[in-house]
């Protein structure tokens, strides 16, 4: 793993600063990881937030971001932290993004900027964006407007797609995406990921 920005803050924040332990090494390992020994770190599930209002995590070449209270500042920088480490180990990967219906759905104008931001930042590395909005009506025609306005306003050049259904749409991703996760696999932890 390089050395980072980062990877340093990471490394500080798990392990202290160099003089308060040994003269071990600095280890840049994530706090939380939910990977069973012996599989390939590609195929780690890394969780960048544990918040009680949305997650960041990503699963092999996937990033993976679920909102269910509002998108703010600190969402939107791990969303960028995950990102930059992604494209640190893969030249392309899939975005999913699960708005839950508690979610609000307005955004103040500098949160919409930084999203504008990252997305025309990283849009010729994503191999495709799903949107998933489980609900029907009014509400997902708002969903699919702020999604074609992320777009335009970032020149966005991936394919980008919202979906009423998970499943449908870790589908449409993982064909899109190569390599890990799998479908099925993509839409499991992301369900796991929903629950808390």
């Amino acid at each position: 793993m390089s050395n980072s920005p980062w990877n340093t803050s990471r490394a500080l924040l798990v392990n202290g600063p160099p003089s308060s332990r040994s003269s071990e090494p600095v280890s840049t390992e994530r706090a939380v990881s939910l990977r069973p020994s012996g599989i390939d770190r590609t195929m780690d599930l890394e969780r960048y937030s544990q918040e009680p209002g949305y997650v960041v995590a990503t699963l092999g070449r996937c990033l993976i971001h679920i909102t269910s209270e509002r998108v703010t500042t600190t969402t939107v920088s791990l969303i960028r932290r995950a990102a930059a480490d992604l494209s640190e180990r893969h030249n392309a990967f899939g975005y999913l993004s699960v708005l839950e219906p508690s979610a609000q759905l307005s955004m103040a104008p500098d949160i919409r900027e930084s999203i504008d931001a990252f997305a025309k930042r990283y849009s010729e590395r994503f191999t495709g964006a799903a949107i998933v909005y489980e609900l029907a009506g009014f509400q997902a025609t708002v969903v699919r407007s702020i999604v074609t306005a992320v777009n335009l306003a970032s020149r966005a050049t991936h394919p980008t797609k919202v979906f009423d259904d998970l499943r449908a749409g870790t589908a449409w991703l993982t064909r899109l995406t190569p390599g890990e996760p799998t479908a099925a696999r993509l839409f499991e932890l992301t369900t796991q990921l929903r629950k808390g």
